[in-house]
């Protein structure tokens, strides 16, 4: 796989998390109006930031190797 396929899937990735955040905030926002614990749901979602931050960490470094790749040609 070369470094554009990393980039790419990456940002796929990072997408996906992206929606599975938007969601994870409904079913909180979902549980708090039922009066449901939201401790559960609230750990998914800090696992879910953290995930995301990681990858945007990952492609930031796909990135730079991407630029370094175009400096030395």
């Amino acid at each position: 796989m070369g470094l554009q396929e990393d980039i790419e899937r990456v940002e796929q990735h990072i997408r996906e998390i992206e929606q599975r955040i938007e969601r994870q905030r409904a079913v909180i926002a979902q549980a708090e109006e039922n009066g449901l614990p939201t401790d559960g749901p609230s750990n998914f979602l800090w696992f879910l930031r953290e995930a995301l931050s990681l990858s945007r960490d990952h492609l930031a470094r796909l990135l730079a190797d991407e630029f370094r790749a175009g400096d030395s040609q």
